[in-house]
């Protein structure tokens, strides 16, 4: 990573642990870690398919509001494409590519009983690795560059105390990626867009943040 993205990360990780100084939550602990495992799609003309992990440490705000980070790594194949080549089709594998996340997160919960459904929004770096394309039988190779961009991603899921399930759509700026390819005898170049968005279902514990007692309820902060 390089230094704007240090920048950039530890800007976003200020942000969203600032008001932690003044508040938090009356009747839950302050402290929680989210550890999730996803599948993940990503349609473009070459479909990806990956799996992935992320860790979202956070502070309890409010009852119901946390706010922290997400620190998310994943890995995606991507499909074979077909190319023309002087009147046949030769398979290209596009082969696999590592993605990383490093945002700043919030998570807002409906309701105050034990299942409770939420929103989520992430916001910060995202690291899309390079990969490497390849023809059958050896006739072309190519080498898809490394991207650093800023995205988002919006969440919806449900949280069970202990257990949670989501939803999680990511969208990096800037486009698709277009990898360019030209076959052996082929007349012209085939262009394969690979989608930098991709959505991803997820589940996985919670540890902390657990509801206080009721004699260990804090109170009303004073105005």
């Amino acid at each position: 990573m390089n230094v704007t993205a240090l920048r950039l990360v530890a800007v976003l990780s200020l942000l969203a642990v600032a008001p932690a100084a003044r508040a938090q939550a009356r009747s839950y602990q302050p402290f929680r870690v989210d550890l999730t495992v996803f599948g993940a799609y990503a349609p473009s003309d070459a479909t990806a398919w990956g799996i992935g992990a992320a860790l979202e440490p956070k502070f309890n705000l409010t009852d119901d509001l946390s706010l922290g980070l997400r620190l998310e790594g994943s890995a995606f194949v991507t499909q074979d494409v077909s190319v023309g080549s002087g009147g046949s089709e030769v398979s290209v594998s596009q082969g696999a590519r590592a993605v990383s996340a490093y945002l700043a997160k919030a998570d807002y919960y409906l309701g105050s009983s034990s299942t409770r459904p939420f929103v989520g929004l992430g916001l910060g770096l995202y690291r899309i690795g390079s990969a490497t394309q390849s023809v059958s039988g050896g006739a072309v190779v190519q080498s898809a560059a490394a991207l650093d961009g800023f995205g988002f991603c919006p969440q919806i899921g449900v949280s069970f105390g202990g257990f949670r399930v989501a939803a999680t759509y990511h969208v990096v700026t800037g486009g698709d990626l277009v990898v360019v390819t030209q076959a052996v005898g082929a007349p012209a170049p085939t262009e394969v867009k690979l989608s930098k968005n991709f959505v991803a279902f997820e589940i996985g514990g919670t540890f902390g943040g657990n509801r206080r007692s009721s004699g260990s309820v804090l109170p009303p902060i004073a105005r």
